[in-house]
C-alpha cells in the first residue's frame, strides 16, 4: 500500500476512533444550565397544582356538605307531611325562638355523640336520635369510618301551632316554621371565637380556606303542613300577617 494512502486509512480511523467534539455530551455549564430550567419550571407549576388540588378538594367538602344539609331539611319535611304529633315534636330541630333563622347565633360547644352512617358506632341513633339543642352541633360521620367528617347545627323559629280541640284535648303542634340548618368541617373550631354563620365563600384556595370559621352549606326554608283548618290562618301568622 502506497504511504499516501496508509496516512489516509490512518487518519480515517483515527476520526471515527475520536468524534468531534460537539458529539461528546453535554458540558458542565450546560448540565447547570439545564438543571436552572428544570428548577424554574418546576416552581412555577406547582402553586397552580396545590391551588389545583385545594380549591377542588374544599369543593367536594361543600358538596357533601350541602347533600347533608338538604337531607335533615327533607327527613323533617316528611315529618310534616305525615302530621306532627305530641309523640314527634322532639324528632323536630330545637326551637331558638321566634326571630329571624340569620339571627341564630352559631353553635358554642358540640353536642357529644356521633350520628355516623356504621351504626355500629353511631351512639346518637342508638341514645333514640334525641333531639339537639340549638346551641350544640352534633358530629357526623358520613363515611362510615367512625370519625367526624362534619358538624351540623339545625333548629326552628318563629312556629305556630294548631289550636287546640277543646273536646279531645289534641292540637297545639307546630304546624308552621322557620328550620335552618348549617353544617361545617371537621376542622372548623366549635365553641371557639369568631365562629360564623354566613357561607364559606368557595373561592379558589391553596390551604384551609374559611372552613375554619364558615360553614360549607347553609339552608334557611319554610315548613308547613297544610292540610289542617287553621293551616292558611297559621301561614299568615307565621308571615307576620295575623288576623283576629
Amino acid at each position: 500500500m502506497k504511504p499516501s494512502l496508509l496516512n489516509y486509512y490512518l487518519k480515517l480511523r483515527r476520526t471515527r476512533s475520536h468524534p468531534a467534539r460537539s458529539l461528546r455530551g453535554m458540558t458542565l455549564v450546560e448540565g447547570l444550565v439545564a438543571i436552572l430550567i428544570a428548577s424554574a419550571v418546576t416552581v412555577l407549576i406547582t402553586p397552580p397544582m396545590f391551588l389545583s388540588v385545594a380549591t377542588r378538594i374544599q369543593n367536594q367538602r361543600a358538596e357533601q356538605a350541602t347533600q347533608l344539609a338538604t337531607g335533615q331539611v327533607d327527613q323533617v319535611r316528611v315529618l310534616m307531611e305525615q302530621g306532627i304529633t305530641p309523640e314527634t315534636i322532639e324528632q323536630l330541630p330545637a326551637l331558638a325562638g321566634s326571630g329571624d333563622l340569620r339571627a341564630v347565633p352559631a353553635p358554642s360547644s358540640k353536642f357529644g355523640q356521633l350520628q355516623s352512617t356504621n351504626f355500629s358506632c353511631s351512639d346518637y341513633d342508638e341514645a333514640g336520635a334525641p333531639q339537639v339543642p340549638v346551641e350544640q352541633a352534633l358530629e357526623v360521620d358520613v363515611n362510615g369510618d367512625c370519625l367526624v367528617d362534619f358538624y351540623l347545627q339545625s333548629f326552628r323559629v318563629n312556629e305556630q301551632v294548631s289550636d287546640q280541640d277543646l273536646e279531645s284535648g289534641e292540637g297545639g303542634v307546630p304546624i308552621v316554621f322557620g328550620m335552618g340548618v348549617r353544617v361545617y368541617y371537621r376542622n372548623a373550631e366549635i365553641g371557639g371565637e369568631g365562629l360564623e354563620v354566613e357561607p364559606a365563600s368557595l373561592q379558589l384556595t391553596s390551604g384551609q380556606g374559611q372552613q375554619t370559621r364558615y360553614p360549607l352549606a347553609v339552608i334557611y326554608t319554610s315548613l308547613a303542613q297544610g292540610d289542617l283548618d287553621s293551616s292558611l290562618q297559621k301561614y299568615r301568622c307565621y308571615l307576620g300577617e295575623c288576623t283576629p
